[in-house]
């Protein structure tokens, strides 16, 4: 469920004619100032404006013929999806084996617009599952995988997502004040792990550990999730070893790859 919170902002002009220009040169490759001015129905004086700006920040250059083409740090920016495309592909790894002993939905998590965003996710075998499909998203405040994200944050951040955001109800359960919610990240942030106890769904349990970039910022989460019959409170006391050395595992694996920017 989705908060009716707006965002104060509105979007910048400047930036979505500075992109959509970076798009159309994408597209035709190599455009006159003119051209862009028509297929973008934007003055001259503006075009020239961003071209200016975008030149000197090097991510368009200037040929011979005065024809405008993107530049190779474009080209470097894009390079950077491939990376974080092979850091999915080694965690799905690591998640394979948790979720081969386990036989459970092993998830994978960033924070996205405030909320839970699923990267990732290797299904369990059972017909009674959770149906959480990569590319949703869940609220932080009452999911095992949001509390260790939000725990990520700090002290100020914590206090700007709690002050901004009306924390929803979803069951009985659900942690729907702010003092309450602060208090149990805080707990989190000690144990190293988080639970969600039937807290997003009736019948469904949950347990994530955070995994860190280099210098021990939580940049995802990582989770098992299943229907509460399964996944008992005492089960889910025998799996926090297990996931907290899985997470260890990939942020290592991470670190290795991406260091030392993390990943958002």
């Amino acid at each position: 469920m989705k908060s009716s919170n707006k965002s104060s902002y509105t979007p910048a002009k400047t930036v979505q004619k500075a992109f959509s220009l970076l798009e159309m040169l994408g597209e035709k490759q190599s455009l006159h100032p003119s051209e862009l001015a028509e297929g973008l129905r934007l003055s001259r004086s503006n075009v020239y404006r961003l071209l200016s700006t975008l030149e000197s920040m090097g991510y368009v250059e200037k040929s011979y013929d005065s024809k405008f083409n993107l530049s190779f740090k474009v080209f470097m920016l894009g390079n950077n999806v491939p990376r974080r495309i092979q850091i999915l592909n080694i965690s799905h790894a690591t998640m394979s084996h948790l979720a081969k002993v386990y036989q459970e939905n092993v998830n994978l998590g960033i924070m996205y617009q405030q909320e839970v965003l699923y990267i990732d996710q290797i299904e369990s075998p059972y017909p009674l599952k959770l149906n959480q499909p990569v590319g949703t998203t869940d609220p932080l405040n009452c999911t095992a995988l949001g509390k260790v994200l939000l725990a990520g944050l700090t002290d100020r951040e914590l206090e700007t997502f709690l002050r901004s955001r009306k924390l929803i109800s979803f069951t009985k359960n659900t942690i729907t004040e702010p003092g309450k919610l602060l208090a149990k990240i805080q707990k989190v942030k000690r144990q190293g792990y988080a639970m969600d106890l039937e807290e997003t769904h009736y019948g469904i349990h949950c347990i994530a550990a955070p995994i860190l970039d280099s210098s021990n910022k939580v940049i995802a989460g990582l989770s098992i999730s299943a229907p509460s019959v399964r996944l008992t409170k005492q089960k889910m006391k025998g799996l926090i070893g297990p996931l907290i050395a899985t997470s260890k595992e990939i942020s290592k694996k991470w670190t290795g790859i991406f260091s030392p920017m993390s990943f958002s």
